[in-house]
């Protein structure tokens, strides 16, 4: 309960920051449609459609047709994070299968060289080519703003035929192949753009949604925080990798009984603090750089409670704010915090439209990785350190990011050719990293078996060879890592 206990913490000191309440309307279920990139050359782009609107206040939406079709940066205009998310009114969709979404957006992904191709289909019969982006676009986003009487009667049907006909505009602002885009429907209003959550219409087919997909449909006790509703949320609302009739997230639950009894029900309220924790996560505490196609959440939790953030330290306080950074030293970050915190560790990969979960290591204070940063500047003084080119040791510049990714690369680089393997390995590596974070002990003998059974194999490679030297001194340097770490 510590890593859930501490999403929802994150989430309800995000709504006091945000408006000195607690989680309140749609805010709490708000998401951004892309991340924040501070790089300008990477930073992504919005291709704003301004349709044309006998009255913006009403509902449904008399669409005329297009007014123009611009081209701003993503997060563009005065607002903090929060108000730019009430602008863009998003969510992800429930899956990949739905022909609906929470809001008109369509994410074009990155920018294309050959962009009327792909919007339009091949031989630019878009309307039969599943492919194409336009199809996409009217049956996955549009159609069911008609079918659910947002939009009047034909009114799709007219905004293709006039996309149709400005296909060559929306490619040549679609172009950039560093950048990711949105292609943003909003209204024009005077010639002001209003952003879909500025229209009434929008916000209250995304209210719709929200309650119809989101409800759990069940009555029951909060599994947080005790209360008792008539209308419960499963816990797999919040997480994918939570889904209620896996054995391994809810042991208890054995095959053959009801749904009812395998799900993790939460009330409302503790899933809008859910929800609004797992956005900050995803923007603030989410590193996907240590450990190569796995992406760790770091979950810290303040040991009085949120109400506690107001007597921690500044340092606490600074960090809770502003989360991990983008730094890539992530760990040596966490070391530095103070013991008011503890954190909580997931592992995890994107698996098309799941989360698939590998490993979740709990209470994990500051001191404790501390620790292991000091084991690995001794472990890299004695196997890494060359004085022929550093001759003055500096211990600020070893870190505990540089020993958890040796440590991975140098375990997993012991599997086989096949990709089984590979998994098979990866899992067990990520198992011993864990161990180390959970202060635990590792079973060093079995390394040192598997290390010497791959030597006849590697040693014929000849490829590997031209680096052997550097490779056995990073096995010896994981070796004495692990060691250390039993020991102390």
């Amino acid at each position: 309960m510590g890593f859930i206990s501490a999403v929802r913490d994150l989430g309800e000191l995000e709504a006091r920051k945000s408006d000195g309440s607690g989680c309140d309307d749609l805010d709490s279920f708000l998401q951004l449609p892309m991340p924040l990139i501070e790089d300008e050359e990477r930073r992504g782009k919005v291709i704003r459609v301004w349709l044309n609107v006998d009255d913006p206040g009403h509902n449904p939406l008399n669409v005329g047709g297009i007014g123009k079709i611009d081209l701003v940066d993503y997060m563009a205009g005065d607002g903090e994070v929060e108000e730019n998310k009430r602008r863009y009114l998003y969510r992800k969709p429930v899956g990949s299968n739905v022909s609906w979404g929470f809001s008109p957006i369509y994410k074009l992904g990155k920018g294309e060289v050959d962009g009327i191709e792909k919007l339009l289909g091949k031989k630019e019969k878009w309307r039969s080519d599943k492919d194409s982006r336009f199809y996409k676009l009217e049956h996955r986003v549009l159609a069911d703003y008609e079918k659910s009487g947002v939009l009047e009667d034909g009114a799709t049907e007219r905004i293709m035929e006039e996309l149709e006909g400005k296909a060559d505009r929306i490619a040549e602002l679609w172009s950039d192949k560093k950048r990711s885009y949105l292609l943003l429907f909003g209204i024009d209003s005077d010639g002001t753009f209003l952003y879909p959550g500025d229209v009434e219409a929008f916000r209250n087919y995304f209210s719709a949604k929200l309650e119809k997909n989101l409800g759990g449909g069940i009555s029951g006790t909060c599994g947080l925080c005790g209360c008792t509703a008539d209308l419960m949320v499963n816990m797999d609302k919040v997480f994918k990798f939570a889904t209620f009739d896996k054995v391994s997230f809810l042991p208890g639950a054995s095959d053959g009984k009801g749904v009812k009894e395998k799900v993790f029900p939460i009330c409302d309220n503790c899933f809008s603090a859910l929800s609004r924790g797992r956005e900050v996560l995803d923007g603030a505490f989410l590193d996907g750089r240590t450990i190569p196609g796995v992406k760790i959440y770091i979950v810290p939790e303040l040991l009085l409670g949120p109400r506690g953030l107001q007597i921690a330290s500044r340092q606490t306080q600074d960090f809770i704010h502003s989360g991990i950074g983008l730094e890539g030293k992530v760990f040596r970050k966490l070391a530095r915090q103070n013991n008011s915190l503890v954190f909580h560790f997931l592992f995890w990969e994107k698996n098309q439209a799941q989360e698939r979960l590998h490993l979740m290591i709990e209470d994990v204070p500051p001191s404790q990785l501390k620790r292991l940063e000091d084991l690995w500047v001794e472990c890299h003084r004695a196997f890494l350190w060359n004085s022929y080119e550093d001759p003055v040791f500096d211990p600020k510049n070893v870190t505990l990011d540089q020993g958890i990714r040796m440590t991975f690369h140098v375990l997993a680089s012991l599997a086989g050719k096949s990709k089984q393997d590979k998994l098979v390995m990866r899992e067990w590596t990520l198992g011993i990293l864990g161990r180390l974070l959970g202060g635990e002990r590792v079973d060093v003998r079995g390394v040192k078996q598997l290390m010497i059974s791959r030597f006849t194999g590697l040693f014929a490679n000849s490829e590997w060879l031209r680096f052997g030297g550097v490779e056995l001194r990073k096995m010896a340097a994981v070796i004495d890592f692990l060691t250390r770490s039993n020991r102390r």
